[in-house]
C-alpha cells in the first residue's frame, strides 16, 4: 500500500523540488564563480587577479562538493553541509567585495 498523498502533492514530491532546488544553487554558485574570475581577470593586477581566480576555483569546487553531498543525503537531517555551504556563500561576497575595491 503507498503512502496517502498530502496537501503538498503526491509521495516524493518534496524530495524532488528540493533536489532540484540544490541543483539550481549549483547554477547559481557556478554563474557567480564565472563572474568573479571574470572580473578578477579584468579589473585586478596580474598576481591579485591570479589568487582570486584560485580562491574562486577553490570555493566552487568545495560548494559543489558540498551541494553533491547534500544531494545524495536529502533523506538524512541537515548536518553540517548547510551551514559550510553558507560559509562558502560569504567567501564569495567577500571576494567580489575585495575585487570590486582593489
Amino acid at each position: 500500500m503507498s503512502p496517502p498523498a498530502t496537501d503538498d502533492g503526491p509521495p516524493g514530491a518534496q524530495l524532488e523540488r528540493t533536489m532540484l532546488s540544490w541543483r539550481r544553487t549549483t547554477v547559481s554558485f557556478t554563474a557567480v564563480a564565472l563572474l568573479l574570475a571574470r572580473l578578477a581577470v579584468i579589473e585586478a593586477p596580474r598576481p591579485l587577479a591570479l589568487v582570486a581566480v584560485a580562491a574562486v576555483g577553490l570555493t566552487w569546487a568545495g560548494a559543489i562538493h558540498l551541494i553533491r553531498m547534500r544531494i545524495r543525503g536529502l533523506t538524512l537531517p541537515v548536518g553540517r553541509t548547510l551551514p559550510l555551504v553558507v560559509t562558502l556563500t560569504l567567501l564569495y561576497c567577500a571576494t567580489g567585495t575585495l575585487l570590486l575595491v582593489s
